[in-house]
């Protein structure tokens, strides 16, 4: 008889351990599902794929230009204030230039990422480009 209580005890402790381990899992699952990451549970889209995400690079390159056309609205801002008397409107537009310069290389890289939107590297690539001729037009024509 103490072998078999010593036995069911052995078989108790294995069935907890097991049941633990089978709500560890649920658990997990249910967190999956949570946050989007279950197949079983993704929405799917015409043909099997899912939605996409936007590249980080191509939403930097989108910023990025943001800037260098607020950078150059502000140069032709003060320029047209002063009555083209700024020396500061200069540096101002060069920044704008360097800022486009990297928000088109943000926007290549962008291309370089697997499965993602790549509609914000197109918009960064095209503003920070037509900027960026649009800078050196000026700059050229300076002289």
């Amino acid at each position: 008889m103490p072998q078999e209580k010593g036995k069911n005890q052995e078989s108790d402790k294995l069935r907890e351990k097991e049941a633990k381990k089978e709500e560890r899992k649920e658990i997990r699952r249910i967190e999956k599902i949570k946050k989007g990451k279950d197949k079983r549970m993704k929405s799917y889209r015409k043909y099997g794929r899912g939605q996409q995400k936007h590249s980080t690079m191509g939403m930097r390159s989108c910023m990025q230009a943001a800037g260098a056309v607020l950078l150059f609205g502000l140069a032709i801002f003060f320029a047209f204030l002063l009555h083209g008397n700024a020396g500061f409107t200069g540096a101002m537009g060069i920044l704008a230039g360097v800022c486009a310069g990297f928000g088109i290389r943000s926007g290549v890289k962008g291309f370089r990422e697997r499965e993602r939107n790549y509609i914000t590297c197109k918009v960064g690539l095209g503003i920070n480009g037509g900027l960026l001729l649009i800078l050196v037009i000026i700059f050229i024509g300076g002289f």
